[in-house]
């Protein structure tokens, strides 16, 4: 063989030899790799995404201050009732509570103070009810959005009312029956102490449920934000001493709706098919979940949220396995569907979870993270109008093998994870495109490198 042969032939079996080691190597880095084989980032936003509505199950309200009363006929979503479970205490510290054996009664009301925190309209007057239990609130137990407890039926205010001030506060003020109010300051052995006085007056129940004449486009109601622990919340008796008029001296005494023994929850009456739209109604109460592909509803206070879908996630490591940079969603809220009149500003913050094999809902990876809290998001953009999330922890271990891909939930709550199970704190609402909306339909961006080696 000629010289000049065998030269070129050991020439080319080295460079292949340096050439498969090149491809064991696993450190990366310029120095070493050439630009050939350098790994770039990949963007891909056409996974498919399936979202449809469903109706909220029951969710616990819990036993805080902050409570939401009235009732809104939405345009869109129907009508909700947002009715108050409280007691009314003595105030802690103190004790034997007397009026005096001469005092009379001049009136009574209980007053109620609003937050300003509002969905719908407040310049409507709802019938406001107040009825007395006749079962026991307690400060321990777990009550749900959906719990009923028993009440008599003679209710013991009745009156429209619209917003008023007093204190400096915006308040509801309602008239007490006189004969309710004599009883409690002619009976001062039920004011000794909390548990006297919650053997006798258990409660009330306040609503607003038998408002009948709202309409979406006229008189849509609404849902306030009310203040228990307010110090101009309470119930008041108005009351003097003495029965000549030169000795009447007016007075005045609050039994608060705070301290240690006050217990007091949400009952939320949800009704969609009254009023709602067909498309809101066939979704979550005939399971349709084709209509999704048109608009996606989102309610707060347990009214309905969305299940998110991205079933075709490992397929992106069938190859080859990949490290997820950023894993986005995208949630546009629809403008058709804001109402003309009232206030239905989207929440200002809502949340995904994670479903585990058998639907339960779970932690976002995340979410354990309190430095990747800002970067999950879940925060309203005004100026996009939009919602996006990133959920990079979350998905790496689904395309990684590491945990399955049973789907997500999208709801109206505080995404951190310490309060994202509450689903009480909000009554706001939002109405996203569906997944066949060219222009505001959700989307999916996945951001990764690939690692064709390390397959």
């Amino acid at each position: 063989m000629h010289k000049f042969s065998k030269y070129f032939i050991l020439i080319v079996l080295a460079l292949d030899i340096l050439s498969c080691k090149k491809k064991q190597d696993t450190t990366l880095g310029t120095d070493i790799q050439p630009e050939s084989d350098m790994l770039l980032a990949e963007i891909s936003d056409t996974a498919t995404i399936q979202m449809h509505s469903i109706k909220h199950p029951k969710s616990k309200s819990y036993q805080d201050q902050f409570k939401y009363l009235g009732s809104n006929q939405d345009l869109f979503f129907g009508r909700t009732n947002a009715s108050i479970f409280t007691n009314f205490s003595i105030p802690n510290g103190v004790t034997n509570i007397s009026f005096g054996n001469d005092a009379i009664l001049d009136s009574a009301e209980l007053v109620l103070t609003f937050t300003q925190s509002y969905v719908g309209d407040t310049t409507n007057a709802p019938l406001y009810e107040v009825f007395q239990l006749t079962q026991s609130l307690d400060k321990t137990a777990s009550y749900y959005m959906d719990t009923m407890l028993t009440y008599n039926s003679n209710p013991i205010a009745s009156a429209k009312r619209r917003i008023s001030k007093t204190s400096g506060f915006f308040t509801i003020r309602l008239p007490l029956n006189s004969a309710f109010a004599s009883d409690i300051i002619n009976n001062p052995q039920y004011l000794t102490d909390n548990t006297a006085l919650h053997s006798v007056y258990k409660g009330f129940f306040i609503t607003t449920k038998n408002t009948n004449d709202l309409n979406p486009n006229t008189k849509p109601g609404s849902l306030m934000k009310i203040d228990l622990d307010n110090t101009v919340s309470g119930v008041y008796v108005y009351y003097h001493n003495g029965s000549f008029p030169s000795s009447k001296q007016p007075k005045q005494y609050r039994f608060p709706f705070s301290g240690d023994q006050s217990s007091r929850f949400n009952n939320i009456e949800y009704l969609p098919n009254s009023g709602g739209t067909n498309l809101l109604t066939e979704q979550i109460l005939l399971n349709d979940t084709n209509k999704g592909k048109q608009a996606l509803f989102l309610k707060g206070v347990g009214g309905t949220k969305l299940v998110l879908r991205l079933p075709h996630l490992k397929n992106y490591s069938d190859s080859c396995p990949i490290a997820v940079n950023r894993a986005e969603v995208t949630l546009k809220v629809d403008p058709s569907y804001i109402s003309s009149l009232g206030n239905y500003e989207p929440p200002p913050q809502i949340s995904l979870v994670a479903l585990d094999e058998s639907g339960r809902e779970i932690y976002i990876k995340d979410q354990y993270y309190s430095a990747d809290l800002l970067k999950f998001g879940g925060n309203y953009d005004p100026v996009n109008k939009q919602y996006v999330f990133n959920m990079s922890r979350h998905v790496q271990d689904i395309v990684s093998g590491k945990i399955a891909n049973y789907g997500f939930y999208v709801v109206v709550a505080n995404p951190d994870k310490l309060y994202v199970i509450r689903r009480d704190t909000r009554a706001e609402r939002v109405v996203f495109g569906g997944t066949d909306n060219a222009t505001y339909k959700p989307g999916f961006k996945l951001t990764f490198i690939r690692f064709p080696y390390d397959k």
